[in-house]
């Protein structure tokens, strides 16, 4: 017969109390956020940093963001952190194989340090390795990856060299991966939302008053109630002007793309190192 299990059974914060300091901020109960972690950088949304486990993205793990389309808001999200990190913190940001030309101006009106972003293009095959190369390297301080088909041991390999990191990791890829299990802690869908009323607007009107829908999914803790919709205006400097004709601001010493095998000497080595390594610039 078997014996009737105690009735007064310790809760989670009491077993955690015997737990060394540094394990405490580990244990979380499932319908609860888990505890704020220093390894987190400050999202600059104050509505989504009170949604994200340590009150920021989490640095040392892997991040996904699930949209439709490249650039539909994706970096203006993640800008204040890029901003923090390259302009506060001198650390660098590797772009690699966005759908898209970086937009130099779009980044400086950001507040971004150009000279400490690093575009890196390399094809669906390849992408993969250079993001955990990137990861592995000193001085960085975000890794952002589009990679619509990426496998799933792909995926692992990711989250295991974000772990062993100091960066921010982002994994940018389709809705559709929702379905798909993953290791990344935290997840969430970004799905543009029109202004309302966006008829009567003209267009810069409308680009000023551009939101992003958030849908987190996944992350230690339950899921929120409703998806978050965050304004992302647009900044004038971003807009074409309406006097003068489009100009692509220029990347004053920074590596266009730069060929993975020379990743590590780039990021390492800083501008000095980058000017002896052979670049391609559009």
């Amino acid at each position: 017969m078997a014996a009737a299990l105690p009735l007064n059974l310790p809760t989670t914060a009491q077993l955690a109390a015997h737990l060394p300091p540094r394990l405490q901020s580990r244990v979380w109960q499932g319908d609860q956020l888990a505890h704020a972690s220093e390894r987190s950088v400050p999202s600059g949304h104050a509505m989504l940093d009170a949604q994200l486990p340590g009150a920021g993205w989490p640095a040392g793990s892997l991040t996904e963001l699930l949209v439709e389309q490249g650039g539909v808001g994706e970096m203006r999200l993640v800008a204040p952190a890029l901003r923090t990190l390259t302009a506060q913190t001198g650390r660098h940001v590797v772009l690699v194989a966005p759908p898209w030309q970086p937009y130099a101006r779009a980044l400086k009106a950001w507040g971004v340090a150009l000279e400490r972003v690093i575009w890196v293009r390399a094809s669906e095959k390849d992408a993969g390795w250079v993001a955990e190369q990137a990861l592995k390297q000193e001085g960085i301080g975000a890794v952002l990856l589009w990679q619509p088909k990426a496998r799933a041991d792909a995926v692992r390999r990711l989250q295991v060299a974000a772990q062993d990191s100091q960066a921010l990791a982002f994994l940018v890829r389709p809705p559709a991966a929702r379905n798909q299990s993953s290791p990344a802690p935290l997840r969430m869908v970004c799905t543009p939302v029109a202004p309302s009323g966006d008829d009567a607007l003209n267009r810069r009107q409308w680009m000023q008053l551009a939101a992003l829908s958030v849908d987190i999914f996944k992350r230690r803790g339950p899921p929120p109630a409703q998806p978050l919709v965050i304004t992302l205006p647009l900044q004038d400097a971003m807009l074409p002007q309406p006097d003068a004709a489009s100009v692509v601001m220029p990347w004053p010493g920074v590596n266009h793309a730069v060929d993975r095998r020379h990743l590590a000497v780039v990021a390492a080595g800083g501008r000095e190192a980058a000017a002896a390594v052979p670049v391609a610039r559009v």
